[in-house]
């Protein structure tokens, strides 16, 4: 199901200019197989306190598969805005199902190696855009930014078969799992 916000002030006389241009959208991008049609382009795609809920759901096999997805819809010269939560706060939430304890305990990617995994994938350039305030410590997180670069080249490993949430941080957003 998808939700969508925008343009951000209701339809304007001019749609392709901003901030007409703007939309937000909410979907659940975890597909049980790989899509047939082509993936919708985006200029940019804003990720922010969804990271721990990809990987505690669907172990570092979802995390790869929601990083390549965003990789294959990002338009050529476009971005990705990305916030993680700290390992740490993964911790505190192992416990809530089996079967998100038995992802936690076999997760090798740790957040901090998120810039470098996506390097590895087809990013050519990431930088920490800051680390916002935040009155309690762990959400005081690093707001990264990659951009993907404006001429294609081939990436050597091969596309995981599993996609990615969007916009969920609270366990209880989460789809049930089978």
């Amino acid at each position: 199901m998808q939700v969508c916000y925008g343009p951000l002030f209701g339809q304007g006389s001019d749609s392709t200019s901003f901030p007409n241009n703007v939309t937000f959208r909410q979907e659940n991008w975890v597909p049980l197989e790989e899509p047939s049609t082509a993936t919708e382009m985006f200029d940019v795609i804003l990720c922010l306190s969804v990271t721990k809920w990809v990987h505690l759901n669907w172990g570092d096999h979802g995390i790869r598969s929601m990083f390549h997805k965003m990789y294959r819809s990002i338009r050529p010269g476009g971005k990705l805005i990305l916030e993680c939560q700290h390992w740490n706060g993964y911790a505190r939430r192992k416990k809530l199902t089996p079967a998100i304890y038995k992802n936690y305990s076999e997760i090798h990617i740790r957040p901090e190696e998120f810039p470098h995994y996506l390097m590895t994938i087809g990013f050519e350039d990431w930088q920490t855009l800051g680390v916002p305030y935040h009155s309690q410590k762990g959400f005081r997180r690093p707001i990264w930014l990659f951009t993907k670069p404006l001429s294609p080249h081939v990436i050597a490993s091969s596309l995981p078969k599993a996609g990615l949430v969007v916009a969920m941080e609270h366990p209880s957003c989460l789809p049930k799992q089978p």
